[in-house]
This record gives structure tokens, C-alpha cells and sequence, in this order.
């Protein structure tokens, strides 16, 4: 796999990048810095910075490969309608025999969020008024746009999750119950609105939510934004 679009220096064998693939689903903190000191290691090569780059770039062509391959093999088996995924994800849940007698429920799952996974969004230095206002005001948004779709029928995309964020619902009008009292609020830290709305400010995605079948297959992800759990 080559590391540049024209005449390519280096290149990263398919087994090779395929090793660190299954590596990292083992074991995540393995990062692309370690692995490619690793194979230095294994070449009798010094370590060079640009060595780290040039094997993400192989990488990124390598996923981008194997994306546009198993799409192209979903919609040569007609896989590839919208929610087919959903519909034929687990056989206890979502097939059904002939004759089966009809449930109440058919499909028991649930869902929860997790806050492991927060990521800071970078800023550009904030403007010089700034420091003569109360409140300090951010620079404009310094990170690249990433425009790869992975996990097609798995993830949520951006797009419908800032469907339900707060500046959308009090445009439609959707009653907001943040104000409304709970017993549970003294208890649980995560329903207190004044520690969530100071980090989304700060954080770009603060976790992950998740939807579960019964049978511990995964239904939906979708990474929580600046809309929270919304």
C-alpha cells in the first residue's frame, strides 16, 4: 500500500497493516507511534517521525479499500436498503418461524452512555477583546473535517444526531424538562445540568451511547456531541 498518490518512497505491506488492525481491536491502546517503532525494531531501521505518518496515510487507504469493497458486496446481495442490518441482526430477536406464536414484546434491549470517551475540540486563540469580557469567548474551531463514513448502519451520522439539539428543539418548540424537579438529581452526578453544560463548551464529543438486544449484539452507536444525550 503506498504512503503518496505519486511516486510513492515507501510502502506498507497488506499483511502488515491487516496485523494492526486485528492488533488494535485486542488491544486499543496500541497506537500507530508504538507499532511503527516496533517494525523499525524488527527492519534494524532508526525510528524517524515522518515513518508514523507515512504508515497512517497507508492506513487510511487500506480502510478506505475495505469500506468501499464490503459496500460494494451489501448492495450486490440486495444488503444494502435502509435498516437491513437492523432487520437481520439477531436471529432470536428478528426472525421468526412459521406459526411462532405472536409476542407482546418481540424485542427486549436497552441502552446507556458512557463519558470514557470525551474528546477536546481544538481552538484557535481567542481574539484580544476577549480578555476584557466576563466570560472568555473561544477562537474559531482548528481541526481538519473528516469526511469518511464507517460503520454504514451502525453508527449514527452527525447529521441526525444534531437533530435533537437544544437550539432545534426550542425552535420547534419542544418542551424542555431540565427545569422540572427529580428525586434522583441529588443522587446521580449525570443529571446535574450544571456540570453537562459547562463541558460542551470544552468537549467536541463527550461519550458514546449505546443500544443493546438482549443477546448482546449492538443495534445502534452513536457518539454523543454537543447534544448531549438528547
Amino acid at each position: 500500500m503506498p504512503c503518496s498518490p505519486y511516486t510513492p518512497t515507501t510502502a506498507v505491506s497488506i499483511r502488515t497493516l491487516k496485523l494492526f488492525c486485528v492488533t488494535q481491536l485486542r488491544s486499543p491502546h496500541i497506537s500507530i507511534h508504538s507499532f511503527v517503532k516496533t517494525l523499525c525494531d524488527l527492519h534494524t531501521l532508526p525510528f524517524k517521525s515522518y515513518l508514523s505518518r507515512q504508515f497512517s496515510i497507508a492506513l487510511d487507504l487500506y480502510l478506505s479499500i475495505q469500506t468501499s469493497t464490503e459496500h460494494a458486496v451489501q448492495a450486490a446481495l440486495l444488503h444494502d436498503m435502509a435498516d437491513w442490518r437492523l432487520h437481520h441482526l439477531c436471529p432470536p430477536c428478528t426472525y421468526t418461524l412459521v406459526d411462532e406464536e405472536k409476542l407482546k414484546f418481540s424485542m427486549l434491549y436497552t441502552m446507556d452512555s458512557n463519558d470514557s470517551l470525551k474528546r477536546i475540540l481544538q481552538w484557535e486563540a481567542a481574539p484580544p477583546t476577549s480578555a476584557e469580557m466576563d466570560e472568555p469567548v473561544l477562537g474559531e474551531s482548528s481541526e481538519s473535517t473528516d469526511t469518511r463514513q464507517a460503520g454504514k448502519g451502525v453508527y449514527l451520522m452527525r447529521e441526525q444526531v444534531d437533530e435533537w439539539s437544544k437550539e432545534i428543539l426550542e425552535a420547534l418548540n419542544v418542551p424542555n424538562n431540565d427545569d422540572e424537579e427529580s428525586p434522583c438529581a441529588e443522587r446521580w452526578r449525570n443529571m446535574k445540568t450544571e456540570l453537562t453544560t459547562r463541558m460542551w463548551g470544552i468537549f467536541e464529543k463527550t461519550g458514546l451511547f449505546l443500544a443493546l438486544c438482549r443477546h448482546g449484539f449492538v443495534l445502534l452507536l452513536a457518539d454523543m456531541v454537543r447534544s448531549g444525550e438528547l
